[in-house]
């Protein structure tokens, strides 16, 4: 009962350190855009807003009880039937059970990679720190806003999940009509609320990896690294490039633990990945391009290009519905995208293949605080 009750404690610390680095990321980004773009973001997102109390204070008590209600279970989950049923099915009545045994695999992988922390005075004792606490869920959508003359985010927006392709084109027209930023909105996988909400896709591996990408960002928000996040561009990307390649291969593991075999990878699966072989790296030429153009005064030149190369993807099977100086900025925040022009992405993919483990990657990389002392580490 003690260590329950001090995992009590510990799972409220986390959500107040969770959702303070949120409101100072999104503070400092604030502070780098203006007045009047918030006043027309506000305006233009006002019915879309997400709100993120009122999230907390609908998940978070629902899902404490459905731990609860899984831990007083005389009989054991059947992980077999009831991840068959979610991935395979969809079936909506699993959605609880099948996060339970998500969280619980995951966990799982944490400690075999051993990645989870010792207790504070109980040092033999070691815990999975936060608590993986995941909100299977339809996706969320973000705005996000650049200048136009400069590939760089200045202000992005969270929103609900109810929002439409009517909605995407009309905040986006909005936020543009004086000409000056560039806007896009999108769909995202998942965003590291407590508990982390997490698109409900059918894919086992990828489900995982979202969850595991969401959780290294609860963990790191008790380090100086994710404690950094909001301080400007290099931050946010050595983040979410350290949140990319944890994610991926704790999820791996995860989803490789006895219990559960996936289906086999569908001819599709198989198709997408050649797809994104071949045009990643249009992707990322684009992005060169686009910064040595805009780098020059040529904006219009610039726009021209992204919509030449958007059809052409089209083209190639790679359909996206815009391609702008925001959908760039989004993007590139991810180190190892194809979008991304910072060379944070390549040095952190070296740095974690010279590691010895991926626990020795992360907690290298967790203790750094600003882009000089990230340069310091990597350069070793």
């Amino acid at each position: 009962m003690w260590l329950a009750g001090l995992l009590a404690v510990f799972t409220v610390f986390a959500i107040g350190m969770t959702v303070a680095v949120a409101f100072f990321a999104a503070s400092t980004l604030r502070a780098q855009s203006s007045a009047e773009l918030d006043d027309v973001l506000g305006t233009a997102t006002e019915t879309h807003r997400f709100s993120f109390v009122k999230y907390e204070l609908t998940h978070l008590p629902n899902r404490w009880l459905t731990n609860v209600a899984g831990w007083l279970e005389d009989r054991p989950l059947d992980e077999e039937a009831i991840l068959g049923r979610w991935f395979e099915r969809g079936e909506e009545t699993e959605r609880k059970r099948a996060e339970l045994l998500l969280e619980r695999r995951l966990s799982q992988a944490v400690s075999d990679l051993e990645l989870d922390t010792p207790l504070p005075l109980f040092g033999r004792v070691r815990v999975v720190w936060p608590p993986i606490d995941v909100d299977l869920s339809e996706p969320l959508h973000v705005v996000a806003v650049s200048r136009r003359d400069e590939v760089r985010m200045v202000r992005s927006v969270l929103l609900t999940a109810e929002v439409e392709r009517d909605d995407y084109e009309r905040i986006e027209a909005e936020v543009e009509a004086d000409g000056r930023w560039s806007a896009w909105v999108g769909r995202v996988g998942g965003v590291a609320l407590y508990p982390a909400s997490v698109v409900s896709s059918r894919d086992y591996l990828s489900t995982l990896q979202i969850m595991a990408h969401e959780w290294t960002h609860h963990y790191l928000g008790f380090y100086p690294l994710g404690l950094a996040y909001g301080r400007g561009s290099d931050m946010r990307t050595i983040n979410e490039t350290v949140a990319d390649i944890v994610g991926d291969q704790l999820g791996a593991v995860a989803a490789e633990l006895p219990g559960f075999e996936a289906p086999a990878e569908a001819q599709s699966d198989t198709e997408r990945a050649a797809i994104r072989a071949e045009t990643d790296p249009i992707l990322r030429q684009l992005r060169l391009a686009v910064d040595a153009m805009l780098a020059e005064g040529q904006v219009v030149r610039a726009e021209r290009e992204m919509e030449e190369v958007r059809l052409q993807l089209i083209e190639l099977g790679r359909p996206f519905r815009r391609i702008n100086q925001a959908f760039l900025a989004f993007r590139g925040g991810y180190g190892a995208s194809a979008a991304s022009a910072s060379p944070w992405g390549e040095r952190l993919l070296e740095f974690r293949s010279d590691a010895a483990s991926l626990a020795e990657f992360l907690h290298a990389v967790r203790e750094v605080g600003s882009a000089e002392e990230a340069d310091a580490l990597l350069s070793r």
